[in-house]
């Protein structure tokens, strides 16, 4: 059926029920550094076939197409790939992408979370959803081919996460699922696909300025590759010209943060062990010349700390074996002398334990410590 590019209150309501999906993602390209850097995706035993999608369809020529859906959207696609490869007609009209899985499992149609090449991606997510043609499996990434992604009415390709879909309709598949555990080797050059999000940066160093980020599903080619900081890392040119770095996966020598081995702590900075003082998360802790975490009493040059069981450096109060100190804010220990805290007065000796139930410079002090003040006159 042919229909008029006049506007009508019939032609209106036909594209409030066959309009396809309007996905509210972003493209799978970054612009940064004045340039672009494409997403180039791996082939790796790929069904996708480009864009194939007829030219009537996509030149906008032809509005509704055999399927009564509007042409160069996500619905339309798909069910022109189900026709032209899997051999499948979808019923006409089969409604906006959101609804597609839900209605293909009333019908008798499978639908589940393994794809398999030839199935149809379904995302419920944003107003209308979105659907996509599987052409390649791997592991737990999917590489798909679809139209309207980003709301820009052309062909698309890329590769994502097979659980970030909704779920997989098997009309009429023409591959199978796979089963292989599936890993990019880190080669000299070549296209790396990523998993989860990574920075982008001027040099490689994790303190360098990050430009931009990659998520997900995204890929880039790459010309170098270096260990640096800890890290592995590839390397390209953008367009602007500009070098770009980023930090895939640490090296063996890399560890950061707090490790045990055996009953002992240490903590790693670019696989080191730090030694001294160092503040982390914003407590205090003490490492010693060899990095073991220091607990109990330190004597720090003519200071005296204290560093609970599990590192943190004390401040205030402190009981230890029924004798209380006290520690300042920065941790060194109070001594021979008198000090106020909460308005009362304390004093404690030359060891730091404090002082009870005595008389310390003509002053009382009772079985807590306080001082004992003269009634006024």
């Amino acid at each position: 059926m042919t229909f008029s590019k006049a506007g009508s209150k019939k032609r209106f309501a036909l594209r409030k029920t066959v309009i396809g999906t309007t996905s509210l993602l972003l493209a799978g390209a970054f612009l940064f550094g004045g340039g672009a850097v494409h997403a180039n995706q791996a082939n790796n035993g790929s069904l996708a076939r480009g864009d194939d999608y007829p030219y009537y369809y996509k030149n906008g020529s032809q509005e509704i197409d055999k399927w009564r859906m509007y042409s160069r959207q996500c619905t339309s696609f798909a069910a022109f790939r189900l026709s032209s490869v899997n051999g499948f007609e979808l019923p006409a009209a089969y409604g906006n992408a959101k609804d597609w899985g839900y209605r293909a499992k009333r019908e008798g149609y499978r639908v589940d979370q393994r794809p398999a090449i030839g199935s149809i991606a379904w995302d419920t997510s944003g107003q209308y959803g979105h659907v996509a043609w599987v052409s390649n499996v791997f592991g737990d990434m999917i590489e798909i081919e679809e139209y309207n992604y980003g709301i820009r009415e052309r062909y698309n390709r890329r590769t994502v996460k097979a659980n970030s879909m909704t779920g997989f309709i098997h009309f009429k598949d023409v591959g199978n699922t796979s089963s292989e555990n599936y890993q990019l080797s880190l080669v000299s050059s070549g296209t790396h696909i990523f998993t989860e999000k990574a920075a982008i940066m001027d040099q490689p160093s994790l303190t360098a300025t990050i430009i931009d980020y990659y998520y997900a599903g995204e890929s880039v080619h790459y010309d170098q590759t270096l260990e640096k900081d800890g890290h592995k890392w590839i390397s390209y040119i953008s367009r602007s010209g500009n070098r770009r770095y980023i930090p895939l996966t640490k090296t063996s020598s890399s560890k950061n943060g707090w490790e045990k081995e055996g009953t002992v702590w240490y903590y790693y900075e670019n696989g080191q062990k730090a030694v001294g003082w160092k503040k982390i998360n914003g407590n205090w802790y003490h490492l010693q010349a060899d990095g073991t975490m220091t607990t109990g009493w330190l004597k720090d040059g003519s200071k005296w700390y204290y560093l609970k069981s599990s590192g943190e450096m004390q401040t205030g109060w402190l009981k230890d074996n029924g004798t209380w100190y006290y520690l300042e804010s920065s941790g060194a220990m109070k001594a021979s002398q008198w000090f106020q805290v909460s308005g009362k007065y304390y004093y404690v000796n030359a060891s730091g334990a404090l002082a009870v139930n005595t008389t310390i410079d003509g002053f009382q002090v009772d079985s807590s410590g306080a001082r004992v003040e003269n009634p006024a006159s």
